[in-house]
């Protein structure tokens, strides 16, 4: 008998040490990086859009070891780090089992004058709140706070209050015990008692080495200036949704749009491994790809921003379509602004993928690729997170392939079958999940592209509309003079009076 407890005693304490190795840890500590840094600041603030902010514009051409706070978050799959005094930027990510980055980590740390305020670094992951840059609080110390959960994952809440709104954001960065993501999710409120400019975008760093393809569902991309060009390839026949094939021109920013889809992401060929981005289409329907230029132009950029870790490009998602400058005000692509007394919340799912031989779609369950080579179909599917059941291909409801799988996070499954029918009629399911339809052209958007015919801004109306837009990105000044046109035709016109008296109030 005694010897039955010591079984089942031995038993269950061999359980409890592996219940306990699959929580999530999380640890501070003090971390050496050759740091460039800036000067002291501008005493006097710059008046305009960042007031009360003042600007730092000096940097050093010499580095010098500086201990950095880091926060280090970790499971069984992934590993991802926070520096809560750079912003509370996510400095990085590696998937364990090939200690591969799918988050850009800077070895060094090199402040170059970037940012609203100046300073910014390379890669990682940076929150942006407030008006359209890189938020004044990206190089400066955040809040924070970080916390053991009861079911078994771990947190690091990061926050600041962006003063010239007077909004206030914060994100939690959550790392399940069983799962190869990590989600944010964000908060941001609007305490004051008028509207203020909105404008959110995450920025990710992801190296461009390897035959680097961006997996950007859609059809065109906009300019911040909402013109709209086709995708992903262009007028020159150019496959520009891989990386090497942009070597013209200058600088790019493409933002994806076209298909109602939460997901994008991007597969190095070369290293059988990629990224993955994942939010509901509702909450981040803005999908932008950043690069610095393959010219001399762009790539001096890697000399500046980094010492060893070679040229980086940025993958970013917003609240919005586009990042609207100016010229994006008399296009369907406008700006938006925060009510007052409102708040707004959404969460995204950051994930690494590996051995699918490419990528198509993918969910907070897993990476699915899906081929067709002549009459063979070829299957592949990466999950996060341990996963038994029936994957299944299907054409249209009949199911042409079918396996049973038992499988761990990262632990991708490939499969393929004979099929000579139209592969835009195959579909992929997980039980009762669907992971990924062939057909894209019913989450086609029939959004309009271009604004309507014929309208004219020279009314009141049309003065209003573009002093909104003014106002929405905080140039009250020229906002003031388009609403005074807008009143010398009409001077009753109750919304652009509105307008005036918020920015006499201001």
């Amino acid at each position: 008998m005694k010897r039955f407890i010591a079984t089942i005693g031995l038993v269950l304490f061999s359980c409890l040490i592996s219940w306990a190795q699959q929580k999530s840890t999380i640890r501070e500590y003090n971390k050496m990086f050759k740091t460039y840094p800036f000067s002291d600041p501008d005493p006097i603030p710059m008046p305009g859009k960042i007031y009360p902010y003042f600007r730092f514009e000096g940097y050093s051409a010499k580095g010098e070891m500086h201990n950095w706070k880091m926060v280090e978050m970790e499971n069984d799959y992934i590993k991802l780090w926070i520096v809560p005094e750079i912003g509370g930027k996510i400095w990085g990510a590696i998937e364990k089992s090939t200690g591969k980055e799918f988050i850009y980590y800077n070895h060094v740390v090199k402040f170059r004058d970037v940012a609203m305020r100046g300073p910014w670094t390379s890669g990682g992951i940076e929150m942006n709140f407030g008006i359209i840059g890189h938020a004044p609080t990206c190089s400066a110390p955040v809040d924070y706070i970080i916390r053991e959960n009861n079911d078994g994952s771990v947190s690091c809440f990061i926050g600041a209050i962006d003063l010239p709104s007077r909004t206030r954001w914060s994100v939690e960065i959550n790392l399940p015990k069983d799962k190869s993501y990590f989600t944010t999710r964000s908060f941001w409120d609007n305490p004051t008692g008028l509207e203020q400019s909105y404008y959110h975008w995450m920025n990710l760093g992801i190296k461009t080495a390897g035959n680097l393809e961006f997996v950007f569902p859609g059809n065109y991309y906009l300019g911040h200036d909402g013109k709209y060009f086709p995708w992903p390839v262009d007028e020159q026949n150019r496959k520009i949704n891989f990386y090497n094939n942009n070597n013209f021109g200058s600088y790019k920013s493409y933002h994806v749009f076209g298909e109602a889809t939460g997901f994008y992401g991007a597969y190095w060929h070369d290293d059988e491994f990629g990224f993955v981005h994942y939010s509901s289409y509702d909450e981040k329907p803005g999908k932008k790809i950043w690069i610095w230029g393959l010219s001399d132009e762009g790539m001096i950029w890697e000399k500046l921003l980094t010492d060893t870790d070679g040229q980086y490009t940025e993958l970013q998602s917003g609240r919005l379509f586009n990042q609207a400058a100016e010229g994006s005000s008399t296009t369907p692509f406008k700006n938006r602004g925060f009510a007052p007394g409102s708040t707004d919340e959404w969460t995204e799912y950051w994930f690494p993928v590996k051995q699918t031989q490419g990528l198509k779609f993918a969910l907070p369950s897993g990476s699915v690729n899906l081929q067709q080579n002549g009459s063979t179909c070829s299957l592949w599917f990466c999950p996060n997170g341990r996963t038994d059941g029936k994957l299944e291909v299907r054409n249209f409801d009949d199911v042409v392939f079918t396996e049973e799988i038992h499988s761990n996070p990262m632990q991708a499954v490939k499969g393929s079958f004979e099929y000579n029918g139209n592969y835009k009629n195959l579909s992929v399911w997980l039980d009762s999940e669907l992971l990924f339809e062939a057909n894209r052209e019913k989450y086609l958007l029939k959004r309009p592209v271009e604004p309507p015919d014929g309208f004219n801004w020279e009314t009141a109306y049309g003065h209003y509309l573009i002093g909104k837009e003014q106002e929405r990105q905080r140039l009250y000044k020229t906002a003031g003079v388009e609403f005074t046109k807008a009143l010398e035709i009409e001077p009753w016109f109750i919304p652009a009076l509105t307008g005036m008296a918020n920015l006499s109030y201001r």
